[in-house]
């Protein structure tokens, strides 16, 4: 499922990037399919995210598990 309001992952990056250092954790409390979390992940930060829609949530929960497969670290380097 497409979400609604779609984000470009560049400018998600470029968020990232500007605010965050590696081993931060993201917020989003919109989380939608997992944008952020994905950017996050592969960026070397951790991600929390919360979503109420239940296809959205699930479309991230693939999504997160995809970016995880990607950087082969479940604990983004310390736990």
């Amino acid at each position: 499922e497409r979400h609604i309001c779609p984000l470009q992952l560049e400018v998600i990056r470029r968020g990232v990037e500007l605010w965050t250092n590696p081993g931060d954790v993201v917020l989003s409390p919109f989380a939608g399919i997992g944008s952020e979390g994905h950017v996050a992940l592969q960026m070397g930060r951790k991600f929390v995210g919360v979503e109420l829609k239940e296809s959205y949530y699930r479309q991230a929960a693939r999504n997160l598990e995809n970016a995880l497969r990607m950087t082969g670290d479940l604990f983004g380097g310390d736990s």
